[in-house]
């Protein structure tokens, strides 16, 4: 018999491609846990998608046999009902709305949910929340490995996915270098960690287990810019920075994206050589998974989400 996998802010980049993977990869049930209309909504850097476009995005899935769970995700009494029979949830959320999984791991517990997949989908936090520098993102690393915890006390299971870079956040020029540039690291485009949520989920290794994958491509930061050098016709401007550099540019940034990618980058510097804050666990697990070529990502999803962040931070400063 079908599992039930619930996806919760499932019309983001990560959530969209996470509920299309899941109807091609017919492996589950599939609904989406939609929340109440007048709900505040807490984005990422990228743009807002409409009201209309979510609404034609969730009756497409309707028609292909996903069902439409709608609810006040604050409000536990109303969302526990909704959430019974659902095997597996899978949280989508963005960085900026972490602490809106709260009301839903409790509510996910009183349903009897198996298995919950927080949005960890970044750095192993776990680790992060340790790092040297405390940052607007070690403090959001800490929330996070607090959430995991609030996870098992509710007996539940977890699956959690760090993907490493998500390099359409990390392109604007000149671009920062953070680490040794030939170091090979993760790199998961949002449609990509999306993309292998469902192949995670399926597999038996993946309960109560942390998955790092590199959904996208598992090569350093020389080969990512070469590649991009290359479609683009032109030399990117590179900007390699060491931990000292990063830790002083951080203190001067105004606070929003520009902040928060720095924060990232300083992560990275920071972050002990040798740990496998880079793992490829798709390459030994799910061989069968192909990221997005950086051939397509980059014209398609890359350069338009670098004009949108670019635009987000000079209206941040």
């Amino acid at each position: 018999m079908k599992r039930t996998v619930t996806v919760f802010a499932a019309t983001g980049v990560a959530g969209s491609a996470c509920v299309n993977e899941l109807i091609a990869q017919d492996v589950f049930n599939v609904q989406v846990l939609v929340r109440n209309q007048d709900e505040q909504e807490k984005s990422s850097f990228r743009p807002k998608k409409e009201l209309s476009e979510k609404e034609k995005q969730l009756f497409a899935w309707e028609q292909k046999g996903v069902s439409i769970l709608r609810a006040d995700t604050n409000n536990t009494s109303e969302l526990t009902p909704v959430l019974r029979g659902t095997d597996y949830l899978v949280s989508c959320v963005p960085f900026t709305a972490t602490e809106s999984q709260y009301p839903l791991i409790w509510a996910a517990k009183e349903a009897g949910v198996e298995r919950f997949v927080p949005s960890e989908f970044g750095y192993i936090y776990e680790w992060e929340q340790f790092w040297p520098t405390d940052t607007v993102h070690r403090s959001l690393a800490r929330q996070k490995a607090f959430i995991r915890r609030v996870i098992e006390l509710a007996g539940m299971d977890y699956t959690i996915i760090p993907a490493g870079f998500w390099p359409e956040f990390y392109m604007a020029e000149p671009v920062i270098v953070p680490v040794d540039p030939d170091q090979r690291v993760s790199w998961s485009a949002g449609v990509d960690v999306g993309r292998i949520i469902p192949h995670v989920l399926a597999h038996p290794l993946s309960r109560n287990a942390v998955c790092p994958v590199a959904a996208t491509a598992y090569c350093s930061w020389k080969e990512m810019l070469d590649t991009r050098e290359r479609l683009l016709g032109r030399n990117v401007e590179r900007l390699y920075m060491s931990e000292t550099e990063l830790k002083e540019a951080y203190k001067t940034q105004a606070p929003g994206p520009g902040q928060a990618v720095l924060a990232i980058s300083l992560a990275a510097a920071e972050c002990p050589q040798g740990m496998p804050l880079w793992a490829h666990w798709n390459a030994k697990h799910l061989p069968e998974f192909i990221g997005t070529p950086l051939d397509e990502l980059f014209p398609n999803v890359i350069e338009p989400t670098v004009q949108s962040l670019i635009t987000e931070i000079q209206n941040s400063q």
